[in-house]
């Protein structure tokens, strides 16, 4: 269609999220010529809104992992990673 598009990586605020089941969520932004960058978040059927927290963004997905590093130690050693995230609403 010849409009520019993006990968967003981020989390989702829901109710889950603030009892700290968070999980890593991800969308497509299309940029709409006089709009701006708009939001569509296929796994929720959603257009986005203020409970999208985007993280980063890129053209490529692979360029914005939601965790990523590097490990040095023992020969044999089995990395681990366990993450936590909680989101939570402020209310002002």
């Amino acid at each position: 269609m010849g409009l520019a598009s993006r990968f967003v990586s981020g989390y989702l605020h829901a109710r889950i999220t603030e009892a700290g089941i968070a999980t890593t969520h991800a969308w497509a932004e299309v940029y709409l010529p006089g709009t701006g960058w708009k939001g569509f978040d296929p796994t929720s059927f959603l257009v986005t809104n203020n409970q999208h927290i985007a993280v980063a963004f890129s053209r490529n997905p692979e360029a914005v992992p939601p965790v990523a590093g590097s490990f040095v130690g023992p020969a044999f050693t089995k990395p681990g990673l366990i993450v936590n995230v909680q989101v939570n609403l402020l209310r002002g």
